[in-house]
């Protein structure tokens, strides 16, 4: 008792004698817990803030860490956030119960934010229930219980998260499926393929958002189905997103993607024809025979998909096959079509071509273009290859009067690469004055001002 006597002394004479509490409480005297906890409800901010060092990172073990907790009734709300905060992060789970029972009761938004968030990062399957009510509550509580729910720990809040995505309240169905997505839960995939046709259009469709995160070949089939069921528009889109994703971007999308060939194959004429844009997308020599052999058809209306799912091609592989295309083709629709799929594929950054074969690609492109908005397109899409070689093909476009504002456009955004920039100074410099000069845009012109100056510049967000 002594020494404590003597550190709330100090505290109250001399506030650099608060050192002594930080030694002594490290060197673990049983004396000092209560003292900290007298110390979390001081009136000197100095003081609490040496209280709640010694919650965080001493006086160990889980009968400390419960006096500590025993004290959040009694305090302010500020001063309840701010040991709730140190709570969490001495990371024993003993504060549990009487940091979860702020969340009934706190009137701060501060507070239950706190709570939240401490719950989450100290909790397990035993308050699932609790944060899954405070994603009805507004905001910043709403996203803090939404962050609480994807670290909570334990497969068994995991199931329960899947019972409620699975039938509780509709608004907040969607939320809990793109959680799941959130914890990488591959063990809601069986539960996730069955949402996926779910009546609910809000959980249908981020079950199709989650499994084109976590699903692999084995979910193909179930993927398909939800493809199916989405009504065509927008919903129907993420759908073909969430596909793609899993023939070419997760884990064993080589064989997802011979999944969803074989898949297509088996499926009745009325089905393929809707899996035509995908099959397209996903790409790979198998669909690319499909495709071919329908483009070759002479029923015009086969040869239409055809031509729409060569076009939405992941690379410039059938580049040629395109061009090709473009130069027999005398249906405007159709040339359209195809010029808009080279104009597409020329300069994306996975598409098999190196700098230089892209930008000869996109000049074929543009000495194919009949129409000043297809060259503006060319024009556009031309800042993906960033070299010094497209930059002086872009160059001569500003003086343009048709084209000038797309070619300003893209010498201010290969202008951003500092690199290019520096290596041919002198060259950027003039174009960016014509820029400048030419513009009606004011933020090209201070982007370009500011390049002039070796500077640089944030794009504004919003």
């Amino acid at each position: 008792m002594r020494v404590a006597r003597c550190i709330r002394r100090a505290a109250h004479v001399c506030l650099p004698a608060l050192a002594c509490l930080q030694v002594l409480a490290v060197a673990g005297d049983p004396e000092l817990v209560p003292t900290i906890v007298a110390m979390l409800a001081d009136a000197d901010p100095e003081v609490r803030a040496i209280a709640l060092d010694r919650v965080r990172y001493g006086a160990k073990g889980e009968a400390a860490t419960s006096q500590f907790a025993g004290v959040i009734a009694k305090l302010t709300a500020a001063q309840q956030a701010s040991l709730v905060r140190a709570l969490a992060d001495r990371g024993d789970r003993a504060a549990v119960p009487a940091i979860a029972a702020l969340l009934p009761a706190a009137a701060e938004a501060d507070v239950r934010v706190a709570a939240i968030r401490a719950v989450g990062s100290l909790g397990s399957a035993g308050e699932t229930a609790l944060l899954i009510r405070s994603l009805a509550a507004g905001e910043p509580e709403r996203s803090a219980a939404r962050r609480a729910l994807t670290i909570l720990r334990g497969e068994e809040a995991t199931k329960q998260i899947i019972a409620a995505a699975k039938s509780g309240e509709s608004g907040l169905r969607p939320v809990l499926i793109d959680i799941l997505a959130d914890r990488r839960a591959r063990s809601a995939l069986p539960d996730l393929v069955a949402l996926a046709v779910d009546a609910d259009a809000g959980a249908r469709q981020a079950a199709m958002r989650a499994l084109g995160k976590l699903a692999g070949p084995e979910q193909i089939d179930g993927l398909v189905k939800g493809l199916l069921a989405a009504p065509p528009g927008d919903e129907r889109a993420a759908a073909e997103r969430a596909v793609v994703a899993v023939c070419t971007q997760n884990p064993g999308r080589e064989k997802a993607a011979e999944a969803f060939l074989a898949r297509f194959e088996a499926s009745p004429e009325a089905d393929r024809e809707a899996l035509l844009p995908t099959l397209g997308r996903v790409g790979g020599p198998g669909a690319l025979a499909i495709i071919d052999r329908l483009v070759a058809d002479a029923d015009a209306a086969k040869r239409q998909f055809g031509l729409k799912a060569l076009t939405r091609w992941p690379d410039a592989t059938v580049a040629d096959r395109i061009l090709g295309l473009l130069g027999d083709s005398q249906d405007p629709a159709e040339r359209d079509m195809l010029l808009a799929a080279l104009i597409r594929i020329a300069p994306l950054p996975d598409n098999k071509l190196n700098d230089q074969q892209k930008l000869e690609l996109l000049q074929k492109t543009m000495g194919l273009c009949q129409k000043n908005e297809d060259r503006a397109r060319v024009l556009e899409r031309a800042n993906a290859i960033r070299t010094i070689e497209t930059f002086r093909f872009v160059v001569p476009y500003l003086d343009d009067p048709a084209l000038s504002e797309p070619a300003c456009r893209s010498v201010v955004e290969l202008a951003h690469h500092q690199k290019l920039r520096d290596s041919s100074k002198d060259e950027f410099v003039k174009a960016l004055d014509k820029v400048i000069a030419t513009t009606k845009n004011s933020e090209l012109v201070e982007r370009a001002n500011r390049y002039k100056e070796g500077k640089t510049w944030e794009r504004k967000k919003g």
